[in-house]
């Protein structure tokens, strides 16, 4: 049996949100793989993790930033035959191993969902917000452009990455931030995800959301077919990622219509509830070996 493992990447500001994470994993999404979290390695709260058998990968201060998620791709995580990345800000609505199962054949590809806008418009996008914007800096979209001619093509998302740790070069991570280094004018966030579309593009394929996908997707009225947005309305996700702004954790008061993020249609919850209830269940979920 191929050995599996959750990751996902927290600080001590993330923690309640991690331990009501791994819940959802286990009572929702009937999970019986491993963990990973990537953590600060000045964390304290990790300990406690760890005594509990969840596994912790340090990372040094110095590379804690919005690309630590690069550590995925790293020998690390060789002692794993498959690794599911997600985003904190998700929940649980089904069963997790249909995931494994079921894009498993699909390996070496590196599987994770298509977003709506493309590449460079990504990287446009946050070069206005927080930069001083592409008319700034032309001559690095031409190098751009000329380097990675796919940087018009849609964008995959990262907040679910199902991969091959194995199959990931030893140096992918050097190389990501090299790339980040070498065009930092657009992207003044460090934004892992549109690094990850440059540089691995040729590896990935879309992950359908059969398995995992934007929440609102998933809504009842939303459950009609929409091919340009790769859709056929009887899919079933086992995850939902409802995103920083409509986080599980955030508390919402509930109006007509209902707020996004608001209730979890498939389980019947009201998601800030299903996240508290599963926060108070972790002792229980993960005793201390």
């Amino acid at each position: 049996m191929p050995k599996d493992v959750i990751v996902m990447v927290a600080d001590e500001a993330y923690a309640e949100h991690a331990k009501s994470l791994l819940v959802n994993f286990r009572r929702q999404g009937d999970w019986e793989g491993d963990f990973c979290i990537i953590a600060p390695g000045d964390s304290t709260w990790t300990a406690d993790l760890e005594a509990r058998g969840i596994d912790v990968l340090h990372v040094p201060g110095s590379d804690w930033d919005f690309m630590v998620k690069f550590y995925t791709f790293t020998p690390y995580f060789h002692k794993w035959d498959r690794a599911l990345c997600v985003d904190i800000d998700i929940m649980v609505q089904g069963n997790i191993q249909k995931i494994f199962d079921g894009l498993g054949p699909q390996l070496p590809s590196i599987m994770c969902n298509v977003e709506d806008g493309d590449i460079i418009g990504g990287l446009k996008y946050w070069d206005s917000q927080a930069g001083d914007g592409p008319e700034a800096h032309p001559g690095v979209y031409e190098r751009l452009e000329a380097r990675f001619p796919h940087v018009t093509q849609r964008m995959y998302n990262m907040a679910f990455i199902f991969y091959e740790p194995a199959s990931m070069p030893p140096e992918t991570m050097d190389e990501l931030r090299a790339i980040n280094e070498e065009f930092k004018e657009a992207n003044p966030t460090n934004a892992d995800q549109m690094l990850v579309n440059l540089h691995l593009y040729s590896r990935m394929k879309e992950m359908r959301k059969d398995y995992c996908c934007f929440f609102g997707f998933d809504y009842p009225e939303n459950r009609i077919k929409a091919d340009s947005r790769g859709w056929r309305g009887d899919e079933v996700p086992s995850i939902l990622h409802y995103c920083r702004w409509q986080a599980p954790w955030i508390v919402k008061e509930f109006s007509d219509p209902a707020p996004g993020g608001y209730l979890n249609h498939r389980l019947d919850r009201v998601c800030h509830e299903l996240y508290s209830e599963n926060l108070a269940a972790f002792d229980e979920e993960f005793p201390r070996e």
